[in-house]
């Protein structure tokens, strides 16, 4: 199936990030939130949409910028993976050079005249050094220090959230913007949760009626600190769509139709088979492109085998492949994996062949279950096999907890006709039917003497071994894996040491999709950093 469909925010010019935008009741409230006056956690799993979210609030209040005088900065932490943490204070210093910057070039952008003042000083990094102003420099030297073996010294001094408060409040006064709304993307990176508590510390303390962030999140895979009450500083708002709600097939197959109308002659003759697909996808837009391009033409068989494909194998060899980069987290993540497959799922499915009118994906975890049972849960969140729903629900016996859902695909994988089961189980989905597991349920068992001590230390030495990963862990596509083995960028750290010079030996590769190219893959690689 020749598309022009792609899967990434990062794929789309900014530009024309409204184009690809399909206006559901959902998604508005959500947009509304990000432009309004509140900091907003916005929370997903990956691929559900949280970067475009971001990104067309962003280009709405761009538009809007002449009558409503609110400034959009846009910043991405994707590469915090690669900041060396010889000090603690490093990774602060950086977000804040990061961030200074960022409103900088966001001001410059829309014309606006930077004051003169001790705060906008100090933000600056005072005066140029060499193509960089002084806190562009220091950015610079965070950002390459994973290729450094000593500390460079910092040319300039980094401001404080206090001064930065100021130099915004200075900047709004004397431009007459109203405030300044900060959209940081990738806030929290997996498994290094110290970088996340110091993140949203930094959160809380840049809040003023002036300036507002505005982060987007990973599910069970966040670690917000002492300092910051997510409930009490912020609005916490899930991204995760309902396959409960009447228009959820209409709106994934405008996703699709938005990307390429093409498309809509071949799913029209196959209404069932694309929502069986939709429905599998569980909300996930980018895991429903990915399938609906995995084999041609779109027909019924071809979608069977993609679904028995996908959800049996590979999205389990994703989420499995966060124990080989991730070691301390090995246990917890083979148990929820042999967790899903060998008990919840046969439990789910057994329950669904009984002669009943109602369904279930969803299964029930008593709230004084092992702390080592609820991070493996998390874990399944992140991967997107499992969606975390209401807490404090009722079970048999008045027994209090929390309801799951498992993703559809992997569901409709067990039957032999995916299909047909899963227009069955869809069509009869029921919220209140689930799979329960009690405090003491003998599935828990291989993690009684699990110990979550140490699980969540990083190091410079872990960064070290990812750089000199294969490029095989990559979600590149084959032609860009088969020209970086051309090039012999075999390694992690290879490409992240490439440049787009390089990209363009490649045979029929110019400018522009040598510039495709190497951001795809830096894209893919500081994501498999992340985690």
């Amino acid at each position: 199936m020749q598309s022009d469909i792609v899967y990434r925010t990062e794929d789309i010019p900014p530009e024309e990030i409204l184009d690809f935008l399909v206006e559901t009741d959902t998604d508005r409230e959500l947009i509304n939130a990000l432009k309004g006056r509140s900091p907003v956690i916005l929370k997903g799993s990956r691929g559900v949409g949280k970067s475009f979210l971001m990104r067309a609030a962003e280009a709405e209040i761009s538009k809007d910028f002449a009558s409503h005088r609110i400034l959009p900065v846009y910043v991405t932490f994707a590469q915090a993976s690669l900041i060396r943490q010889d000090t603690p204070d490093r990774f602060l210093m950086w977000m804040m050079a990061k961030l200074c910057n960022s409103i900088l070039r966001a001001a410059s952008t829309f014309g606006l005249t930077l004051p003169t003042g001790s705060a906008i000083t100090a933000i600056q990094g005072s005066a140029a050094i060499g193509n960089f102003s002084g806190m562009e420099k220091v950015e610079e030297i965070f950002e390459t220090s994973w290729k450094q073996e000593k500390q460079e010294t910092l040319p300039v001094p980094v401001p404080d959230p206090e001064v930065l408060r100021d130099a915004v409040e200075d900047l709004c006064r004397h431009t007459g913007t109203k405030r300044v709304i900060v959209f940081v993307d990738e806030a929290a990176h997996v498994f290094i949760p110290e970088q996340q508590r110091q993140f949203f510390s930094l959160m809380r303390d840049l809040r003023s009626p002036y300036l507002t962030v505005k982060a987007a999140v990973y599910p069970g895979a966040t670690s917000y600190g002492h300092a910051f009450q997510p409930t009490h500083d912020a609005t916490v708002l899930s991204v995760d769509r309902a396959v409960t709600d009447s228009g959820y097939a209409g709106a994934m197959r405008s996703i699709v139709y938005k990307q390429d109308g093409a498309l809509k002659k071949q799913i029209e003759p196959n209404g069932v088979v694309f929502d069986s697909l939709a429905y599998a996808a569980t909300g996930n837009p980018r895991i429903l492109l990915k399938t609906l391009l995995l084999r041609t033409p779109f027909n019924r068989r071809n979608i069977q085998d993609t679904i028995r494909e996908y959800y049996r194998e590979e999205i389990w060899g994703e989420h499995s492949n966060l124990a080989v980069r991730f070691p301390g987290h090995r246990k917890l993540i083979d148990w929820g994996r042999g967790f899903i497959e060998d008990s919840v799922l046969p439990a789910l499915y057994a329950r669904n062949q009984r002669k009943e009118v109602q369904t279930s994906s969803y299964f029930w975890i008593h709230r004084d279950a092992p702390q080592a049972v609820r991070e493996a849960l998390r874990l399944l969140c992140y991967s997107g096999i499992v969606q975390e729903g209401d807490a404090g629900m009722r079970a048999t016996r008045g027994e209090i907890g929390t309801r799951y859902m498992v993703n559809l695909g992997c569901l409709f994988s067990q039957d032999a006709e995916p299909i047909k089961y899963g227009q069955n189980v869809r069509q009869h989905l029921y919220l209140k039917r689930m799979v329960e597991y009690g405090a003491n349920h003998a599935a828990y068992r291989p993690l009684d003497k699990f110990s979550l001590d140490g699980v969540d230390s990083s190091s410079n030495q872990a960064l070290e071994a990812q750089l000199e990963r294969a490029i095989d862990h990559l979600d590149v596509t084959r032609f860009q894996r088969e020209s970086l083995e051309g090039l012999g960028l075999l390694t992690i750290g290879a490409v992240l040491r490439s440049n787009e010079e390089v990209f363009k030996r490649v045979r029929y590769v110019g400018d522009k999709r040598a510039r495709k190219m190497r951001n795809a893959a830096v894209t893919a690689v500081l994501e498999y950093l992340s985690g």
